[in-house]
């Protein structure tokens, strides 16, 4: 999604939910997070129900929502979204970087990193959306957003190998500059590779109450000692990651061995429009770019 950086800050707490080892201050670039598998059921996620996954999204900004998809399925996904991804390259070749450079189809976020809406209609990833739209995952932002919800958009974010990692950013605004409201916008990402040995995405646990007013928030955090460390949340294959739109993640360097695409879902409040992502312009102005 659209980076906005800010800047990294301290941290003093742990979350309470399945997540990978990340490096800590003066780590070197070779410090990659890992993923490290644990006992989902020490968890207190009640089994994984809707209600309990959005309560743990409410507090933390995000959640782990188990079996969205079928693993076997996600090769298909892959060889589809990355054929995709030639395509766009063969038109383009010197497809530039930012959302300038871009088109409605895809947009090259940081060099390696790329948004992209082309070639969704294809079996295995109309499939796949049909999946996560029956999944635990979709029920979860269902509730999250109080039954009122409307997918936004959908895409394949895609880390070629050896990519680096992102600036922690989010991905859209609050709604009041003066109060916490509840989530507007979610994202539901499904890795269509395994990434945890490879990083994946990191977040910052209960930052959406701060990005309101980061340099303010941040500051009153650490007077309160509340400050969270960042976290790899754990990503099995055919699992979902929920995050909402104004929590700070990143997408950690990819050292899968190979590329890594994710699909995703993004789902919002029905009145909520998101007109900074794409730009207008088409690469394949042959080809509508699936909504």
């Amino acid at each position: 999604a659209l980076a906005r950086p800010v800047d990294h800050f301290p941290a003093a707490m742990a979350a309470s939910v399945a997540v990978a080892d990340v490096p800590g201050p003066g780590a070197t670039s070779s410090s990659i997070p890992v993923a490290n598998p644990v006992d989902l059921s020490t968890l207190d996620i009640s089994n994984g129900s809707d209600a309990a996954l959005a309560a743990q999204f409410e507090q933390d900004g995000f959640c782990v929502a188990p079996g969205v998809a079928d693993a076997s399925q996600l090769e298909a996904c892959r060889a589809a979204a990355m054929e995709a991804l030639d395509e766009c390259k063969a038109r383009d070749p010197g497809m530039g970087v930012g959302q300038r450079a871009g088109y409605r189809e895809i947009v090259q976020r940081m060099p390696g990193r790329y948004e992209m809406r082309h070639g969704l209609d294809r079996e295995p990833l109309l499939n796949l959306r049909r999946r996560v739209e029956k999944s635990l995952a979709f029920e979860t932002a269902r509730r999250i957003l109080r039954d009122e919800l409307r997918i936004l958009g959908c895409s394949v974010v895609i880390a070629e190998r050896d990519c680096a990692a992102q600036a922690w950013h989010v991905d859209g605004a609050h709604l009041s500059p003066t109060e916490h409201k509840p989530a507007h916008v979610l994202n539901i990402f499904v890795p269509l590779v395994d990434v945890t040995r490879g990083g994946g995405t990191e977040i910052k646990p209960g930052s959406h109450f701060l990005t309101r007013n980061l340099a303010k928030q941040m500051l009153l955090a650490r007077i309160k000692k509340t400050l969270r460390p960042p976290v790899v949340p754990l990503v099995t294959p055919g699992d979902a990651l929920l995050f909402d739109y104004r929590v700070l993640h990143r997408g950690t360097l990819n050292n899968t061995g190979g590329a890594r695409p994710v699909f995703v879902l993004t789902v919002a409040k029905p009145w909520f429009r998101d007109l900074v992502n794409f730009p207008k312009r088409a690469l394949f102005p042959e080809v509508d770019a699936v909504d």
